[in-house]
């Protein structure tokens, strides 16, 4: 299906997708409305029905325009400078968008089209940006061969986003870096040879006296 274009060209889009999550931080997903939105950026409503033809398809792409920023990747010539980069990006998104992301978490479970843009323009995009952090670093030697990436690239996003959209907490900028420094990092250099505490024996059985003879 052809995309209409948009009167006004990319800065109209740009004007009309920011206005759209403006309302959503506002009003959250289920009051949000074409109305609204139109009316703030004066556009025609007809035209925006012709490119977004429901609410749900303007808000997903107002969604994924506000992530696309990120870089195909950081590449600073360490793996901490590459994670601390993207560890930045992400606290200055969860910044903008984790008023906009709380609200929509409810609302995926009911809509594909939405749960699909989440998974592949927010997660998918860092996953893919990560592995490629932790690639670089494997061919320099700063982690082990066994290290467990697709488990590492996990542990700061959610660590960071559990906060933010479960605990209503911001996570301060220094606190961010010592979850790299401190966990991922040592994680990543250890690989798989990390592992829990054995546990110890049971307590040998308590022997039964005889009683005494009468």
């Amino acid at each position: 299906m052809s995309v209409a274009p948009l009167r006004g060209g990319q800065a109209r889009m740009d004007e009309l997708l920011t206005t759209t999550l403006d309302v959503l931080k506002e009003t959250g997903y289920e009051r949000l409305t074409i109305d609204e939105v139109v009316s703030r950026v004066h556009a025609s409503k007809a035209t925006v029905y012709r490119r977004w033809p429901s609410k749900s398809a303007l808000v997903v792409a107002a969604f994924v325009h506000a992530v696309s920023h990120l870089p195909a990747e950081y590449d600073t010539g360490s793996l901490r400078g590459d994670l601390l980069a993207g560890m930045d990006d992400l606290l200055n998104e969860m910044e903008r968008l984790a008023d906009v992301m709380a609200g929509l978490i409810d609302e995926k479970r009911r809509n594909e089209e939405l749960a699909t843009a989440l998974r592949e323009g927010f997660l998918d995009a860092r996953k893919q940006v990560a592995a490629g952090a932790f690639a670089r670093a494997r061919e320099r030697g700063e982690i082990a061969p066994d290290a467990d990436v697709e488990v590492l690239w996990q542990i700061a996003p959610a660590v960071v986003m559990f906060r933010w959209l479960m605990m209503g907490e911001s996570v301060p900028r220094e606190e961010g870096h010592r979850l790299v420094d401190e966990v991922v990092l040592p994680l990543a250099r250890a690989g798989r040879r990390v592992s829990a505490p054995a546990t110890p024996p049971p307590p040998p059985p308590r022997r039964r006296h005889a009683p005494p003879s009468s």
